[in-house]
């Protein structure tokens, strides 16, 4: 998922984040479901210039074990709190098995 540096754009991160508790709701059952609240991650991020001094910057998150490429100074902590919803705004219930590990 990352680039040769172990480096995943956060757009990345949150869009894996999105597949996963889809597949938990979709493994939900009419019975017992669970609500999803407040999602809380903490990663770590480097940041970087493309394109020259007039390009946009951007936000990397450091895969695990990709993270001793780059010293404290280049990289900071960053924590999201995300608060899933359904399209129509509802809250997110999602299910308690999935059909078989992460690839």
């Amino acid at each position: 998922m990352g680039d040769e540096n172990g480096r995943v754009p956060v757009a990345a991160f949150v869009a894996g984040l999105r597949a996963e508790l889809r597949e938990a709701q979709a493994a939900r059952e009419s019975g017992l479901q669970f609500a999803v609240g407040p999602v809380q991650v903490e990663f770590t991020v480097v940041t970087g210039r493309e394109g020259g001094p007039e390009g946009k910057v951007r936000f990397w998150v450091i895969e695990a074990g990709g993270s001793a490429k780059w010293s404290q100074a280049e990289t900071q902590t960053v924590t999201l709190t995300l608060t899933p919803v359904d399209e129509r705004g509802q809250p997110l219930y999602i299910g308690d098995q999935v059909p078989g590990p992460p690839p």
